[in-house]
């Protein structure tokens, strides 16, 4: 049985992987109205990946006798300039989350649920790969810069990321 403290600031958690879903839905609609199909799917993916944390930790918390509260999403940010300023939202959006996940974490180790800490464990490591992810890709859009032609050769970069995570890979 998770502690009340354990159990409300995982609930909290539940909402911030919710949010991050959608607000990789509005990134994927904002590359789908660019033209960028294969950012667009990394976005898909990255959406349905937090989807299945949400849902991952709504089941852990059911599972030990606590009630998952499921809260209304926030609407997402829609409106970007270009495709960096696209990327530096959504470090921020993974950096919060980092954030968020490690509170998780340090609340589990203080109440001694080392079990739930346990089962944190692996999010604190993807949140780790997640920001660095990230941060490759700013560089690399930077590098390339996001007139036409550097979006066509991004994009196209992206289709092969989402190829491989879809092959078994990671794609962030």
């Amino acid at each position: 049985m998770l502690s009340n403290e354990v159990s409300e600031i995982l609930n909290k958690q539940t909402a911030v992987e919710a949010d991050a879903s959608h607000a990789y839905l509005a990134l994927a609609s904002w590359c789908e109205e660019r033209n960028l199909p294969g950012i667009a799917e990394y976005f898909y993916a990255a959406a349905e990946d937090e989807r299945a944390h949400f849902l991952e930790m709504v089941k852990y918390i059911n599972a030990h006798q606590a009630p998952a509260v499921i809260q209304a999403v926030s609407h997402p940010r829609s409106s970007f300039v270009n495709l960096l300023e696209v990327f530096q939202y959504v470090w921020d959006l993974e950096h919060n989350n980092t954030l968020n996940i490690n509170n998780v974490a340090d609340v589990c180790l203080k109440n001694k649920d080392f079990a739930t800490y346990k089962f944190m464990e692996a999010f604190v490591m993807e949140q780790q790969n997640a920001e660095k992810s990230v941060e490759d890709l700013i560089h690399m859009i930077k590098t390339l810069g996001h007139d036409e032609r550097s979006l066509y050769y991004i994009n196209k970069n992206f289709q092969k990321l989402v190829a491989k995570a879809a092959a078994g890979g990671e794609a962030n």
